[in-house]
């Protein structure tokens, strides 16, 4: 099978241009659906002046350097992998579901 994948434009306040990443999913007896996976963009330049400021001196010159950021959803593939229907199952603690995991 062929995974669909798709970016979206996306505002984050670190990055810009930024995007979404989206793949398709596909669970067995219901109409396929696109899940957010990621996130990425340029950094932004004020991300290398604040360093700057911070560290005071311009190791991070924002004219010379430039980067980019990605954050992955570990969370949705684990939804996608084990069909978890709620990302808030993931994230309330609750040992009695978790515990099947480990």
């Amino acid at each position: 099978d062929k995974t669909e994948v798709r970016f979206r434009p996306h505002f984050f306040p670190f990055t810009e241009p930024s995007f979404e990443i989206d793949v398709k999913l596909q669970v067995k007896g219901e109409e396929p659906k696109w899940i957010e996976v990621a996130g990425c963009g340029m950094v932004d330049p004020a991300v290398f002046t604040a360093i700057n400021k911070s560290r005071g001196d311009d190791a991070f010159d924002p004219n010379k350097l430039t980067g980019y950021a990605f954050g992955m959803g570990l969370d949705r593939l684990a939804m996608i992998q084990y069909g978890i229907k709620d990302i808030r199952l993931l994230i309330e603690n609750d040992t009695r579901f978790l515990s099947q995991f480990a």
